[in-house]
């Protein structure tokens, strides 16, 4: 079964599905349905091309050919948003809260990130709805991403990563607020600069005292929260990781944007008392392989990097990824 659009193929091989529905449960836009027991896309033209759906098929069953015709394009501009800005008022605005509350390490926007100009995705549109990807450094921060894709004015994707300094051990801050007209898709850590597993002082100084009771607090409070579907996530990310899909109610909402704060509160405290480290150490050395394995993990498989490179461009798309992964 294949069902073309002209960015994209999608392709069910009938004597693999099996009508299971995690591809359904995996698909952000939510255009896949099990019929007759096997997997359609219902709205081909709102394909992302981001692989989710092909990457969590147990089976393997589904399979996505990009390029397969004339590329979506996003228009690049620079100046404010786009006059359809009205679009993200149906949208809880987690990144206007959490960008308030990293002030207080007085981030400065940079404009060229590994040498390519990108004040172009400081605003541009997708089909006229208006999204950003900026970049900021800091005082022990290396690089503060902030993102916000909006597609078709159905679907919001808010991105907001905080990278230490190399100088410094204190974890990743990760946010990834994706909300549907009915959904939302949550993923809230403190990603690990060092295995907590191999240095338990790591994870005592790190997770059990700061986080410990909000970890409780959130799992056992927000319905249908789940590990993630992706091996290599639940890899690299901490046991105190918030993730899941929901339903958007005024109550999911007011939990999901408490939970950002609070694990967003607990980071900025680590950061105020973080201390410098000699980097050529032999325990900084582990942590920047840490780091560089995390980086190459994402770079390899987040699915996010193919819808930006569907509407920006390989070229321009690997930029944008690259400076809001850790």
């Amino acid at each position: 079964m294949t069902t073309e659009n002209a960015a994209s193929i999608f392709k069910v091989d009938e004597s693999l599905c099996i009508g299971c529905g995690l591809c359904i449960d995996a698909c952000p836009m939510k255009i896949l349905e099990i019929q007759d027991g096997l997997c359609i896309m219902t709205d081909p033209e709102k394909c992302l091309e981001c692989g989710t759906c092909e990457r969590g098929c147990p089976e393997k069953a589904i399979t996505i050919v990009v390029g397969a015709g004339a590329k979506a394009k996003a228009k690049l501009k620079t100046g404010t948003a786009g006059a359809t800005e009205s679009a993200r008022a149906k949208f809880y605005p987690i990144l206007d809260e959490l960008t308030e509350m990293i002030q207080v390490a007085s981030p400065k926007q940079i404009f060229t990130f590994e040498g390519q100009d990108i004040t172009s995705l400081h605003n541009f549109e997708i089909d006229n709805e208006p999204s950003y990807y900026r970049a900021y450094t800091a005082d022990k921060i290396d690089k503060l991403g902030i993102s916000s894709s909006l597609f078709f004015g159905i679907m919001t994707a808010d991105v907001l990563v905080l990278t230490p300094s190399k100088e410094y051990d204190i974890p990743y801050f990760i946010m990834d607020w994706d909300e549907s007209e009915e959904h939302i898709f949550f993923i809230c850590d403190l990603m690990p600069a060092d295995d907590p597993g191999r240095n338990s002082d790591y994870l005592n100084k790190y997770y059990y005292e700061p986080l410990e009771e909000l970890y409780m607090n959130y799992i056992m409070s927000i319905p249908g929260l789940k590990s993630s579907v992706f091996h290599w996530v639940r890899a690299i990310h901490s046991p105190y990781i918030i993730t899941g899909s929901v339903e958007k109610t005024k109550e999911n909402i007011e939990m999901l944007a408490n939970c950002a704060r609070d694990y967003l509160k607990a980071w900025i405290e680590m950061w105020k008392k973080a201390e410098p480290q000699d980097p050529n150490s032999p325990y900084m050395k582990l942590v920047h392989e840490r780091r560089k394995n995390i980086r190459e993990l994402y770079k390899e498989n987040d699915p996010g990097a193919g819808s930006l490179n569907k509407y920006l461009g390989k070229e321009m798309g690997a930029t944008a990824i690259s400076f809001i992964e850790p």
